[in-house]
């Protein structure tokens, strides 16, 4: 009888045995068919190009070029709100436009295009927005995207066209009292046209930049402030070229009219000057005088619709000045805009080479 219980214990382990190690191959097999699978989930580590679906183009293209695009947005202003214009990525199916109010926490995607180009009218007047781009490829097995361009970031002011108008304009800047020029159209939300001096754009590049932040225009007035009609025609360009690339350095492009020194123009200047040129039909005389009260006066008097009205915020009496002449000129009804919002506005459309006085 004992060795009969003995046998049985024997037998019973060995069952147990066999059957742990059963248990154990069978966890081993579902471990590994589970590695398998959740390997083959994974994408292709090595993959390098991708075959284009949405594109008339059947080639490849090296996605880590993709990737890592450069992508330049450049930001302006109009009537109706802004217009945004970016670096064309090859082979991007379309591009996504983000935006947010500043102080807002997180971008919201606002808009996609299949061009290099978007229009932004869900502007609200005195919000500064903030924008990125990304472009984007679209494929069957999903989606592939660029990196995010600059941000750029511009306050919004909408003017009724409807209203009586001026153009405020300043030379020879930028310069030290031109911070408290912009404060106080930042504080009035309004616009002015800043005719900068190429040699003072990288003394004075926050104020460069936060002209362009406003909403106001960067023109230029050369490079030396000379008389453009005693240069050559290379001589001119020279002068104009080099001012645009320290501005397009600063905010992404070059200055968008000219003023001459001294008002100077003849005809070698129209025909070699490729953007319009602006004078002034309102001289405040503020460089002679470094009067405030003067320059006050020289405004208040005279102002009309359509004017564009010549002062310099380099001078210390000229910022006192507009510290009344914006709030004065507001209370009158006139709406104080940039030249070529002035000229958008009056539906006039500047041409390069040519004059402007006034735009009635």
């Amino acid at each position: 009888m004992k060795d009969f219980i003995k046998i049985l214990n024997i037998k019973l382990l060995s069952c147990a045995l066999a059957v742990f190690l059963l248990i154990v191959l069978l966890c081993t097999s579902a471990l590994s068919i589970f590695t398998v699978r959740k390997t083959v989930q994974q994408p292709a580590a090595k993959k390098v190009s991708v075959n284009i679906t949405n594109n008339s183009s059947e080639n490849n293209i090296d996605i880590n070029s993709f990737l890592n695009a450069k992508i330049n947005l450049s930001l302006k202003s109009d009537i109706s709100g802004f217009s945004l214009e970016y670096t064309a990525v090859p082979h991007s199916t379309e591009y996504e436009i983000f935006r947010k109010i500043k102080d807002e926490k997180g971008f919201t995607l606002i808009g996609t295009t299949r061009t290099n180009k978007f229009s932004d009218k869900t502007t609200i007047t005195g919000n500064t927005y903030i924008y990125k781009v990304r472009a984007v490829i679209k494929q069957k097995e999903g989606q592939l995207y660029s990196g995010y361009s600059n941000n750029v970031r511009k306050k919004f002011v909408w003017f009724d066209k409807n209203k009586k108008m001026v153009a405020l304009t300043f030379d020879d800047g930028p310069g030290k009292y031109t911070k408290a020029v912009l404060n106080c159209l930042d504080k009035y939300d309004v616009h002015a046209t800043f005719f900068v001096l190429g040699s003072q754009v990288k003394k004075y590049k926050s104020a460069i930049k936060k002209s362009d932040l406003l909403g106001c225009e960067i023109g230029s007035h050369t490079f030396d402030h000379v008389y453009l009609t005693g240069l050559s025609k290379k001589e001119i360009k020279k002068q104009i070229n080099k001012t645009d690339k320290s501005i397009k350095a600063l905010i992404g492009h070059g200055a968008t009219l000219v003023r001459p020194p001294y008002g100077s123009v003849n005809t070698r200047v129209k025909k070699t000057v490729k953007k319009p040129i602006i004078t002034w039909n309102v001289d405040t005389r503020d460089w002679a005088t470094l009067s405030a009260s003067k320059t006050y006066k020289n405004v208040m008097n005279c102002v009309s619709d359509g004017d564009i009205i010549l002062m310099h915020d380099i001078h210390k009496s000229t910022k006192n000045a507009v510290l009344k002449i914006i709030p004065a000129l507001k209370k009158k009804g006139y709406q104080i805009v940039t030249v070529s919002e002035l000229a958008e506005y009056k539906k006039t459309k500047l041409k390069n080479g040519e004059v402007y006085r006034e735009i009635k």
